[in-house]
C-alpha cells in the first residue's frame, strides 16, 4: 500500500508553519518533507529542521540532476522539495506533509494526482498585513512583496482540495487531522 502525500500552501503570514508544527507535534506518525532554499535563514529557524538553506549554485545543481520534485522562485528566493526522500515513505506507507507555495502545490499534483492539496487562508488580509508585521524579520519592501503575493495567492485557492481558515489554530490542526483521515 502507498502512503499519502499531503500538501499545504499558504500566503506568507497565514499561519502555515504554525499549523504544520502544532499538527506534526500532535501526530508523530506524521512525516515532513524538508524543503531546500536559497533564503537566508531567519534567527527562528534551524537548518536541516525548517529549510535546508542551500547556495545558489548548490540549487542549481539539484535542479539539473532532476533531484528536486518541485522549485519555484518566490520572494525573489528559490524553494524545491527533495524528491527521493518523498518516494521512498509513500513506498513505506507513510503519511508526509509537504509545505511548499502555490506553484509547488500545482506542480506536484500533476506528478501526484492522488495528493490532497490543503490550503490555509487567514482570515482577512487585514489580519495577514498585521501577522507579518508582528513578525519583526521582514523590511516594510518585503512586507509590501508579501501582500501582493498573498493577494494572488490567494486567487489559487480554488485549484486545492480544501481551503481551512487559519483564525484559531486549534480548529485549523483539527480540520486538517479530519481532512487526512478522510483521503
Amino acid at each position: 500500500m502507498k502512503g499519502k502525500l499531503i500538501v499545504i500552501s499558504a500566503p506568507s503570514g497565514a499561519g502555515k508553519t504554525t499549523v504544520i508544527r502544532r499538527l506534526l507535534s500532535k501526530n508523530p506518525d506524521l512525516v515532513l518533507s524538508v524543503s531546500c532554499t536559497t533564503r537566508k535563514k531567519r534567527p527562528s529557524e534551524n537548518d536541516g529542521i525548517d529549510y535546508i538553506y542551500v547556495s545558489g549554485e548548490e540549487f542549481d545543481g539539484l535542479k539539473a540532476g532532476g533531484d528536486l520534485l518541485e522549485h519555484a522562485s518566490v520572494h525573489g528566493f528559490y524553494y524545491g522539495t527533495p524528491k527521493r526522500p518523498i518516494d521512498g515513505w509513500l513506498e513505506q506507507a507513510r503519511t508526509v506533509v509537504l509545505d511548499v507555495d502555490v506553484q509547488g502545490g500545482a506542480a506536484i499534483k500533476k506528478q501526484y494526482p492522488e495528493a490532497c492539496l490543503i490550503f490555509i487562508s487567514p482570515p482577512s488580509m487585514r489580519e495577514l498585513r498585521r501577522r507579518i508585521t508582528s513578525r519583526g524579520e521582514n523590511s516594510a519592501d518585503d512586507i509590501a512583496v508579501r501582500m501582493k503575493n498573498a493577494e494572488e495567492e490567494m486567487k489559487n485557492a480554488s485549484d486545492y482540495d480544501f481551503v481551512v481558515i487559519n483564525s484559531d489554530i486549534e480548529k485549523a490542526v483539527l480540520e486538517i487531522e479530519r481532512i487526512i483521515c478522510s483521503v
